[in-house]
């Protein structure tokens, strides 16, 4: 975050030109390795450990080393030992203004009080901003009195340097007054507090298609409407974790499918910040006002199924995969494919995928929880009405502890969070 501001900075200066941003900017993503990948090279973690703490901040949102510490995989000694490895970023952007353009540390510290000038930081605040300690930094660019709304946008930049790119920088909150955009995908929680989190274009969808295709990864992502459902997965997983913070808190809140909405414009009363990927755009809108309203009509996604080869000779063991989500389902019939099972179906919905289990009979169904049409414990229910032997497997976003508990009551053997650990996955189903 500090690179990019102060970089971007620079370039309205004319002190760099966008050509030098860019190659500076490039040589520190290089540099910045994340804390798991340097325990990794130094023998202190294991691949599956670190790819354990990666998922544990899914549920958490907690720092590498902290929870690191806490699983007794490292000691703090060996945490701080990491984060010295790890390297002052800001100094080794300092360091490549001075070698490559002839600058003196002098002149560099001039600029940086500029640049601190510029935005209106105190010393504690700048400090902040370059160690990217979005706790301090998201208050500083959202000046709202609701709390959720700093806390919530907080969880995300914080998520997006997780799951996304740490390549990324943010503007200053606003109200979201006569707002229209051309694309808008959120998630609505409801219960004892409402709240929306969702990501928009207002015109080009250049950010929203780089936040979508950095969120899925080695999955492919294509057509429009799977970078709307990746962006959709994306507010679940916020949503997810933030929901179970408040869940701790006894306040019982519920998530409702994701939706899509394309050319509309909101209503009620609601906040966006800009993000900026490699200068695309998109914003982060938040919204806790119960008569908020995303869009009039639900854009409807039309997402492929992918191409199954069942073979009725093969021994493994099948599976059904039911999902509303095409990046969930793409990812879960990967990992299955890969490692012993073959996925023989895959359905959209709770109501699709009963139908299916009676037509297939696979050994094993996964059942997403938050689903349109039938969700997915209402599912369980009617799948174990027609074979009581049924093995099913939940999958849920953090914060639906009731309803796992639900699932649980209802017969499921075992279950698993959004996004999932594969080594996970594999070594409980093997197990089951």
């Amino acid at each position: 975050m500090f690179i990019q501001l102060f970089s971007n900075y620079l370039v309205g200066q004319s002190v760099i030109t966008i050509e030098q941003r860019d190659t500076f900017q490039e040589e520190i993503q290089k540099t910045r390795v994340k804390l798991g990948t340097i325990a990794i090279a130094e023998g202190l973690l294991t691949e599956a450990q670190a790819e354990e703490i990666n998922h544990q901040q899914t549920l958490q949102d907690r720092r590498f080393g902290d929870i690191a510490v806490e699983l007794e995989y490292l000691t703090p000694d060996q945490v701080s030992e990491l984060l010295g490895k790890q390297g002052d970023v800001s100094m080794k952007f300092f360091q490549l203004l001075i070698n490559n353009l002839g600058l003196s540390m002098e002149a560099v510290t001039e600029h940086l009080h500029g640049f601190q000038k510029a935005h209106g930081f105190t010393n504690e605040e700048l400090e902040a901003v370059k160690e990217d300690d979005f706790e301090t930094i998201v208050p500083l660019f959202a000046t709202v009195r609701d709390t959720t709304i700093t806390d919530l946008a907080g969880l995300v930049m914080r998520n997006l340097t997780r799951f996304v790119t740490n390549n990324f920088f943010f503007g200053r909150m606003k109200k979201a007054t006569e707002y229209s955009y051309s694309m808008l995908a959120g998630q609505k929680s409801v219960g004892e507090a409402d709240i929306f989190l969702g990501f928009s274009a207002a015109n080009e969808l250049d950010g929203i298609i780089k936040l979508a295709k950095n969120y899925a990864k080695s999955v492919s992502v294509t057509s429009s409407d799977e970078v709307y459902d990746a962006v959709c997965e994306f507010a679940n997983l916020n949503n997810g974790l933030f929901d179970s913070v408040l869940s701790d808190d006894d306040v019982f809140i519920e998530m409702v499918p994701p939706e899509v909405y394309l050319n509309q414009q909101l209503s009620g009363n609601a906040y966006y910040m800009p993000v900026y990927i490699d200068d695309s755009e998109f914003d982060l809108i938040i919204s806790t006002d119960a008569a908020f309203v995303p869009g009039e009509k639900p854009h409807t996604l039309n997402l492929k199924k992918t191409e199954l080869s069942p073979s009725v000779a093969s021994s493994l063991p099948t599976v059904l995969v039911v999902d509303d989500s095409a990046l969930i389902r793409k990812m879960l019939i990967k990992l299955l494919n890969e490692n012993g099972y073959q996925v023989v179906g895959e359905a959209t919905n709770g109501e699709e995928g009963v139908e299916l289990y009676k037509e297939l009979e696979p050994d094993i169904v996964t059942l997403d929880i938050t689903m349109p049409v039938m969700d997915g414990v209402t599912a369980l229910k009617k799948i174990k009405e027609y074979d009581p032997e049924a093995m099913v497997a939940m999958i849920s976003a953090a914060g639906q502890k009731d309803k796992l508990m639900d699932a649980l009551r209802e017969g499921a053997e075992l279950f698993f969070t959004k996004p999932f650990n594969a080594q996970e996955v594999i070594s409980s189903l093997r197990s089951s």
